[in-house]
C-alpha cells in the first residue's frame, strides 16, 4: 500500500465532510467519480453528480441548519487504482429549530484513482453504533 494514496484518500474524505458542511454540494458531488453513488442506510441511493447536488441541496439542507461531520479511525486498504475505506462518522448538527445533537454512523467507502486524483466510487452510510459489517 503506496503511503502517498493512503494520504490522497484521507484527504478526499476530509474534503468530502467540509465541502458538504459549508454547502459546497457541487464541490461535495465532484469529489465522486461519474457515477458515484451515496447510500443511506435507508436503502435510497443517489448517483451521479446531478443526484448527489439534488439531495445534498434538498435532503440535507432541509434535515440541518448546521453541521460538522468528524471521520475517525479510518481502515484503508489500496489495490492499484482501487481502494476500500472504512470510517467511523460522528455528526455534529443544529436543526431549525435551534435544537443541537449528534449521530453516530460507519461509512463503508470504495474509491478509484481516476486521471491520477482519487475519488469516490460509492459511499455508503450505516447510523447507529455497530461494529459488524
Amino acid at each position: 500500500m503506496a503511503v502517498d494514496d493512503t494520504h490522497a484518500i484521507r484527504r478526499l474524505k476530509h474534503e468530502y465532510c467540509f465541502a458538504i458542511d459549508a454547502g459546497n454540494y457541487e464541490e461535495w458531488a465532484a469529489l465522486f467519480t461519474e457515477n458515484g453513488r451515496f447510500v443511506r442506510d435507508d436503502g435510497s441511493t443517489f448517483e451521479g453528480a446531478d443526484e448527489l447536488y439534488e439531495f445534498a441541496s434538498e435532503r440535507f439542507d432541509a434535515a440541518f441548519d448546521r453541521v460538522a461531520h468528524l471521520v475517525t479511525n479510518p481502515v484503508i486498504d489500496v489495490d492499484g487504482d482501487d481502494a476500500t475505506g472504512q470510517w467511523y462518522l460522528f455528526l455534529l448538527f443544529q436543526d431549525d429549530d435551534g435544537n443541537v445533537g449528534w449521530r453516530q454512523a460507519k461509512y463503508n467507502d470504495q474509491y478509484r484513482k481516476v486521471d491520477g486524483a482519487w475519488r469516490i466510487v460509492e459511499s455508503e452510510v450505516t447510523y447507529g453504533v455497530r461494529t459488524d459489517d
